[in-house]
């Protein structure tokens, strides 16, 4: 089935794909939901004009390092459950913000994360009293370096200790490989709709805010991950906030990597349509 941002994904290439093939273009139906044993794309799209080739649309989703998402859906509540344990015994007047690192949230289970809460709490509640507004401390847990931030007074969080996000070691090599695990998800599933004569487009979903065309560039200069950013004849990266597509860039169009891409080739929503960023309408 389906999610949200899949579609949003979709119908924001549909309002794009006229500025890169000068036809319109609908959803043709999803392969990947039919009963197929190969793994398929996850849309096709039809021109609405004869003589204009049929699309192949994979989706897939481009995190800052593999498993960004399961970081921040855990560390939140990893959060939540040590902010309850905090409750009425932090300082009224301020509030604080805790960086667990990946690493870190990636171990914490079941048993060793009741070991962990029971560690950190009195440590926080210590700490807390002499921190303020702008400092930081720093303890650890094992191998692995955590930081409480006193964040400010707002009346709505003060006395509360929240998630403060944190990157993982070497975060640019991770980033680089996200981008190429993405790839080997998206693009061998392109093979038999090219021979069928479909050109092919793989949307990137960027939540990482790390990736960047010099990577696809890096990849197609490499022998081994050439034929990777070969296989799709369109790549456009998506920035998303809460499954929303809110600016969507053309990486790569025929055989040319466009690093950065030019102004006609930004795009972002107004008035409920796409538009390249400096068009007249905007």
């Amino acid at each position: 089935m389906k999610h949200l941002n899949e579609f949003n994904a979709v119908d924001a290439l549909i309002g794009i794909v006229p500025f890169l093939l000068g036809t319109t273009y609908s959803r043709g139906g999803s392969p990947d939901e039919l009963d197929s044993q190969q793994k398929e794309i996850d849309f096709v799209l039809v021109p609405n004009e004869p003589g204009s080739p049929k699309l192949a649309v994979e989706h897939t989703v481009v995190e800052a390092y593999r498993g960004q998402r399961t970081y921040s859906l855990k560390s939140y509540e990893i959060v939540q459950k040590i902010d309850l344990k905090c409750l009425g015994k932090l300082p009224k007047d301020r509030f604080f913000g805790l960086v667990l690192f990946p690493e870190l949230v990636d171990q914490l289970r079941r048993k060793e994360l009741d070991r962990f809460i029971a560690v950190i709490v009195p440590w926080i509640v210590a700490t807390a009293q002499s921190t303020n507004i702008d400092d930081y401390a720093e303890t650890g847990y094992g191998e692995h370096r955590i930081f409480l931030e006193c964040s400010g007074s707002d009346s709505e969080h003060n006395g509360h200790v929240g998630r403060m996000p944190g990157g993982p070691k070497d975060h640019k090599n991770k980033a680089s490989l996200s981008l190429l695990c993405s790839l080997q998800h998206g693009t061998g599933k392109f093979t038999k709709y090219r021979r069928k004569g479909y050109q092919t487009i793989l949307a990137l979903e960027d939540v990482s805010g790390a990736i960047y065309p010099s990577a696809l560039v890096a990849l197609r200069k490499d022998p081994a991950t050439r034929h990777l950013v070969e296989a799709s004849d369109y790549v456009v990266e998506f920035a998303s906030n809460d499954d929303r597509m809110i600016v969507g860039n053309v990486w790569k169009a025929g055989e040319t990597i466009y690093d950065p891409p030019p102004y006609n080739l930004r795009f972002h929503k107004i008035d409920g349509k796409w538009r390249p960023f400096g068009d007249a309408g905007t």
